[in-house]
């Protein structure tokens, strides 16, 4: 596939991303690394938690969302990430949760001081099987443009 530019992405432009599936042990194996919460890791403490039972860690969310918005988005000419937009949590993901991501490019500028540059957002909203909203947040991008000369 052709490497895509800044010049070739559109404001709205949306990101096919495939769709994700949340198992208990990918839930508990995360959480174990990297957020060991009791709700994340622990089937008991998670009942009587306020979520009720084991739920996924916010940060295992975003993690696994950008693995798609990243396979999407692979034929751009994406030169470095340079912030989030803020990140908003709706409702909890669970074992066997299959989250559904709409991504789309927005706020693209191109570089005053470097015009072999453009900055470029990505914003997602991601919901589950049932359609309810899950997370919303966002990145942005430092992206090549096509050749000046």
């Amino acid at each position: 596939m052709a490497k895509r530019y800044f010049e070739d992405i559109a404001d709205g432009e949306h990101l096919l991303c495939q769709k994700i599936v949340f198992t208990q042990s990918d839930i508990i194996e995360f959480a174990r690394r990297f957020d060991p919460q009791p709700f994340h890791i622990d089937e008991t403490a998670a009942k009587e938690s306020i979520f009720g039972g084991l739920v996924a860690s916010s940060l295992h969310t975003i993690s696994a969302c950008t693995r798609k918005v990243v396979e999407a988005q692979a034929d751009v000419a994406i030169l470095s990430g340079v912030g989030m937009y803020e990140a908003k949590m709706f409702n909890p993901v669970r074992p066997k949760d299959v989250l559904s991501i709409e991504a789309w490019w927005t706020d693209l500028r191109r570089s005053l001081s470097k015009p072999d540059l453009g900055f470029a957002g990505i914003k997602c909203k991601v919901t589950n099987q049932k359609g309810e909203p899950v997370i919303e947040y966002g990145y942005r991008y430092i992206i090549a443009c096509r050749n000046l000369s």
